[in-house]
């Protein structure tokens, strides 16, 4: 995409505090200037209930002054009150404590940046509407009313958001860089009422890059209002092993516990259970995740990363094996290696041939976990229990829903036994997780 003349802006005014902030006694600086403009209008049981306009522009820097270091911001960008800023936070980063590993990178792994347009940037979010947004938000809620004639409907709740950005990076020793982007979601919610008193709930969203590659607004709520229905009549789970189907939209949860360790900072400070595990298999051979930061209207693509550094694509998981650590350029210099970065963007998957339907099919007795409800795991032991509820699976088929039901167990061993994955990557996420069934897990009804 062409540099844009608020690219240009942006770009000048973070040169000018990068040089302002060594003029006035910084050794180095990494400066950011970012502008943004959100609109989110939330409609509920047939009325406007809520618009949100957000407008943001401001200034972050992060100062290297006499082996110190500091990361401060500010939304004013008068010249003058730019100064005033930067003065006093030199001033500040030099009474702190020296860290010695704190400077700028390598300027060498500035360069490889791939020369291609992500397309990240819609232009047609700039004539959307207050009109369109309310118009779209209203029919969400009147489409799933009319697609849910016979559910017991408390609440329908819906919203519609846009938003866009521009931002420009510079470092005092050579790098330079700006991005532009938008986001469009829509998201609905719906809340029955139980026999018992009880109020499950239901939600479905889809988020985009680009408005016209939204998900139909007839899918959006039909995934919700069955959300919602198959809570009804919940009940208790008998403790036990079984073999766990994990809708794709969850699945991000257990893999989250599961990456969370591969973090320079847990290494470093030795929370991490994958410590000296590279190129050893940590995980089912189904399992392979590719970081691919470099996708076309990705929702977490990027030429370079919180560095700086270029980005490229690279196996994380391969085939159950550990490929690499998530490494800074802060946390190597700690180390004392060579930093692998510590970003991800777009996850890719090795898929299997089934989608969710076909793996229940397949599994035949077990359950079906659709959502998870709070939680914790331990990075360091790898311990991990999260609530969750679901379905029960029988005959291959989905059958009474459950619901107060804990995981409990250890990640690890948990994506040790992944035994299939699905074929339906999610669209409305960058960790683009397929369904996935594991075997023998632990549940215990709470």
């Amino acid at each position: 995409m062409p540099t844009s003349m608020t690219e240009n802006t942006l770009l000048t005014q973070a040169k000018d505090a990068a040089r302002l902030a060594q003029k006035l006694g910084a050794d180095d600086a990494r400066v950011g200037v970012s502008r943004s403009r959100g609109v989110e209008v939330e409609w509920r049981d047939g009325r406007l209930e809520r618009v949100q306009e957000r407008t943001r522009r401001g200034l972050s820097v992060e100062l290297f002054v006499d082996g110190r270091y500091a990361a401060m911001s500010t939304n004013d960008l008068r010249p003058s009150a730019v100064e005033a800023f930067l003065t006093e936070a030199v001033a500040m980063t030099r009474v702190l404590e020296p860290d010695e590993h704190r400077r700028l990178p390598d300027p060498a792994r500035y360069a490889g940046r791939a020369a291609v347009d992500l397309d990240l940037a819609d232009a047609s979010q700039a004539a959307v509407t207050s009109e369109q947004r309310r118009a779209s938000a209203e029919q969400l809620e009147a489409l799933l009313r009319a697609r849910s004639a016979n559910a017991p409907i408390v609440s329908v709740t819906s919203a519609v958001e846009d938003d866009s950005g521009e931002s420009a990076r510079v470092h005092t020793n050579g790098f330079e860089g700006v991005r532009q982007g938008t986001h469009f979601s829509r998201s609905v919610q719906v809340t029955l009422i139980d026999q018992d008193g009880r109020r499950p709930m239901g939600w479905a969203y889809t988020v985009r890059r680009h408005q016209a590659e939204l998900e139909a607004a007839e899918t959006i709520v039909d995934r919700a209002r069955d959300m919602a229905l198959r809570q009804l009549g919940a009940g208790k789970l008998a403790t036990g092993k079984y073999t766990l189907v994990v809708d794709r939209q969850s699945v991000p949860r257990l893999l989250g516990a599961f990456l969370g360790p591969l973090s320079g900072a847990a290494l470093q400070q030795k929370r991490s259970l994958w410590d000296g595990k590279l190129g050893e298999r940590i995980a089912s051979p189904l399992l392979t995740i590719v970081d691919e930061p470099h996708k076309i209207r990705g929702l977490g693509s990027a030429l370079w990363d919180g560095d700086g550094f270029a980005t490229h694509r690279r196996a994380i998981i391969e085939a159950g094996v550990l490929k690499t650590y998530l490494i800074d350029d802060y946390y190597a210099r700690k180390m004392g290696v060579e930093p692998t970065g510590g970003s991800t963007h777009n996850f890719e998957w090795a898929l299997g041939t089934r989608d969710a339907d076909g793996l229940v099919a397949d599994v035949g007795e077990g359950v079906y976990i659709d959502r998870f409800l709070g939680g914790n795991s331990n990075g360091t032991t790898g311990e991990i229990s999260m609530g969750c509820a679901g379905r029960v699976i029988r005959g291959g088929r989905l059958c009474e829903p459950v619901a107060e039901v804990n995981l409990a167990g250890h990640f690890g061993e948990i994506w040790q036994a992944l035994v299939a994955v699905g074929n339906d990557p999610d669209p409305n996420s960058s960790a683009a997780a397929p369904t996935c069934v594991f075997e023998g897990i632990q549940l215990s009804g709470v």
